[in-house]
């Protein structure tokens, strides 16, 4: 029987076939030895104009690859919310969101197969780590992340959070949530999608098994800093409505504009920050 499962990963300007989630789960699916057929869409938000994929040599055996291309680099929500509405088209029951950085274990395809098949919980998470720091899920409070010592096997989703590589969900109740923030293309959407569920009695499994996560986020390259301080503070613009303005400021805000400036001993970062 097929594995009900599509694993959609979102790339920007990188080559998908030369991405780490997917090479690992590539090389995680034959190490499996399953007969089920891997599910994989590809959403290509690469904004460069001459920018062209050719597929002809992407052929593995049992893998059917959905490639889509978003030249105007609509961001994470809108990939992930497409991932979703082609899970409902072709009928599967799950979708895992994975980020193109996301280093994968040899027995990832393996252990999501395994809890797709025997859990009842509509969302689970994986432990993923940055370095040697458990990175997700965490505690969330005031805005702020902080480390969870001793994980259960399952957690309500009451002041906890989690990243988006390597969830996994399904099909039906993301949708039926309304799925992510359109609004918000990069940061904050998964938060945001977690606090919707909050108060609603809802708990998320814990898989038993670690992931790595690289950012982008952490280049030393000023240029690109800057391009990306300039998303991170529309999509928060949009995230602090309807929030402790005061608090958010203090907690969010205003800590993330130091760091960028010290970090990169440019004050364009305030330039930036006082225009928006």
């Amino acid at each position: 029987m097929d594995a009900s499962i599509l694993f959609g990963i979102v790339c920007f300007r990188e080559k998908y076939w030369e991405t780490q989630s997917f090479r690992d789960i590539i090389k995680s699916y034959r190490q499996s030895l399953n007969n089920s057929t891997l599910y994989l869409s590809i959403y290509d938000n690469t904004d460069y104009k001459d920018w062209s994929i050719q597929h002809d040599y992407i052929n593995y055996e049992n893998v059917i690859i959905n490639y889509y291309r978003d030249s105007s680099n609509s961001g994470i929500s809108a990939a992930f919310n497409y991932f979703a509405e082609f899970s409902k088209k072709i009928d599967i029951k799950w979708i895992v969101f994975l980020d193109q950085d996301t280093s994968l274990s040899i027995d990832f395809f393996t252990q999501y197969l395994n809890k797709s098949i025997n859990t009842n919980k509509n969302i689970v998470f994986p432990k993923v780590y940055t370095k040697s720091k458990l990175l997700s899920p965490s505690n969330y409070n005031y805005y702020r992340t902080s480390v969870i010592k001793n994980i259960a096997s399952e957690l309500l989703l009451d002041n906890i959070t989690a990243i988006n590589s390597g969830i996994m969900i399904r099909t039906d109740f993301f949708l039926q949530n309304n799925g992510y923030n359109k609004n918000l293309r990069i940061d904050f959407c998964d938060h945001e999608f977690i606090e919707r569920l909050k108060n609603k009695n809802i708990s998320a499994d814990i898989l038993d098994i670690s992931l790595y996560q690289e950012f982008s986020a952490q280049s030393n390259n000023k240029e690109k800093a800057i391009e990306r301080y300039k998303i991170y503070i529309k999509d928060l613009q949009v995230y602090k409505k309807n929030k402790n303005k005061v608090l958010f400021f203090l907690r969010i805000d205003l800590p993330h504009l130091l760091k960028e400036v010290y970090k990169h001993k440019s004050l364009e970062f305030l330039k930036i920050r006082l225009n928006a």
